[in-house]
């Protein structure tokens, strides 16, 4: 997702100037680790917050109940490598939807509807008219994700753009527009269209030379969370990025994450202001199972659930990640 760096490397070198522009906007997002060293060229500390003892609490819960719950830890040579710290993120907005398929299949849907966009759509600067089809434009990743269901199959799709795109790119995903009627009379829609604006503040497992989310590998698997936060973000974030957090994350398979606010406009409801992570897992598998600990609020879960309104998880696997350097922002 949103992984610059890869796709930047291959840049052809007639664009140099693009090249340089990513590469400064990659520098300037610099990635905080825990065990970060001075040769590194990162900050090896970060700076002190307030944390309330509510959330102290809570890291202890998290560690505590880890050792209660049935993971699998890594060993020593493999905590070596364990996801620690974050990233800071800003610049972008995700905008990410999803439907159901009915009896068309993730399949025939990516391979008949939706790849033909993927391939000239999405840049012809057409889709929806000349102002939705200059937002469009401005996408420079595009995640394509399946529900795997045995029956009527959810497909989902985040896209990755300029914040100044988000409105316009929306407006076209507004379940209102005759669009998307044509596509549940060709059959690849049923039921209604769920859209999300969201915009992401930090990223866990960041490639700490670019500063940005590994691309994702077809097969992995993906939880969407969305939730309502009963505290303040600022107090949330040293309990979500902490060792005893780190720990419980690593040991359910999760490799890197995402956490976006929910902006105005979306399809979610809370009286709190709203967060949402796309947790990325090595299988699908793993995001069930995390999944399904989260809903039976097993421990540590059951201490999250105080502080959390309205939790919403979506399970997908990846279908494909496809990045567009030569729409990616410049410095």
């Amino acid at each position: 997702m949103f992984a610059t760096a890869q796709s930047l490397r291959v840049t052809p070198l007639a664009a140099p100037k693009r090249v340089g522009g990513a590469r400064r906007a990659a520098r300037a997002v610099r990635p905080v680790r825990a065990h970060a060293k001075k040769a590194d060229d990162v900050e090896p500390t970060m700076e002190p917050l307030s944390v309330s003892r509510r959330v102290l609490g809570l890291s202890s819960v998290l560690g505590a109940a880890s050792l209660t719950t049935d993971l699998v830890f890594p060993t020593p040579a493999e905590a070596k490598k364990i996801v620690s710290g974050y990233t800071p993120l800003e610049g972008f907005d995700v905008t990410y939807v999803f439907h159901k398929t009915g009896t068309m299949g993730a399949d025939d849907w990516y391979k008949n509807a939706f790849k033909p966009f993927l391939d000239g759509g999405l840049h012809s600067g057409e889709v929806g008219g000349p102002e939705t089809g200059a937002a469009f434009k401005t996408v420079f990743n595009v995640v394509v994700m399946r529900g795997r269901e045995t029956e009527n199959e959810t497909v989902a799709v985040a896209f990755v753009h300029p914040k100044a795109s988000t409105d316009l790119i929306a407006k076209f995903f507004d379940d209102k527009n005759p669009f998307w009627q044509t596509g549940r009379d060709e059959g690849w829609l049923l039921g209604p269209l769920t859209n999300f604006k969201t915009t992401p503040f930090l990223a866990r497992g960041a490639d700490p030379k670019t500063g940005y989310p590994p691309q994702w590998k077809k097969g992995s698997g993906v939880l969407v969370a969305s939730f309502g936060l009963k505290i303040d973000k600022n107090e949330w974030i040293p309990a979500f990025t902490s060792p005893d957090s780190d720990k419980l994350h690593d040991a359910a398979g999760i490799y890197t994450s995402v956490a976006s606010t929910v902006n105005k406009g979306s399809e979610y409801d809370s009286a709190f202001k709203a967060v949402q992570v796309f947790h990325t897992f090595k299988n699908f598998k793993q995001a069930v199972a995390f999944d399904a600990m989260i809903q039976a609020k097993q421990p540590p879960f059951d201490a999250v659930a105080e502080i959390t309104d309205n939790f919403q998880g979506q399970t997908y696997e990846v279908i494909s990640d496809t990045n567009f350097p030569e729409y990616f922002p410049q410095a």
